[in-house]
């Protein structure tokens, strides 16, 4: 069984505590095929979402992607962004305060049959406790 990802679980706290002191949660999103949001407001495979309960509607942090409604001008429009396309969360009034995604954050667990990957001489090894 595949584990959670870490990011879904850190969005989700992070979104949480913005909404707990009144700011306003911001999304950065790397946009690729992926997800779905509206095209023309990406500019460097790049958008920013303003994903408050004021800004959205059915806002839902699911498995492997975050989902809601929201309008952009005039049009309604169902927003999909998988956690790995997720680069950063940041409350809009302090933006210090938010968190960036480093993209290694995005690889899955490999199970424990596989080979090790080679470690560089000097590199700490780590292994799991059973």
């Amino acid at each position: 069984m595949a584990r959670p990802s870490i990011k879904s679980y850190l969005v989700q706290a992070i979104w949480q505590w913005c909404t707990d002191v009144g700011d306003t949660p911001y999304l950065l999103v790397l946009v690729d095929d992926e997800c779905v949001v509206p095209r023309e407001y990406v500019e460097n495979d790049q958008i920013v979402l303003d994903i408050s309960e004021e800004a959205t509607h059915n806002l839902r942090f699911e498995e492997d992607r975050i989902v809601f409604e929201a309008r952009f001008g005039e049009q309604a429009m169902q927003c999909v962004v998988p956690y790995v396309n997720v680069a950063g969360l940041f409350p809009q009034e302090e933006p210090q305060k938010g968190m960036m995604f480093s993209p290694d954050m995005n690889e899955d667990v490999e199970d424990e049959e596989e080979e090790p990957e080679e470690k560089p001489v000097g590199a700490p090894v780590f292994s799991r406790v059973k």
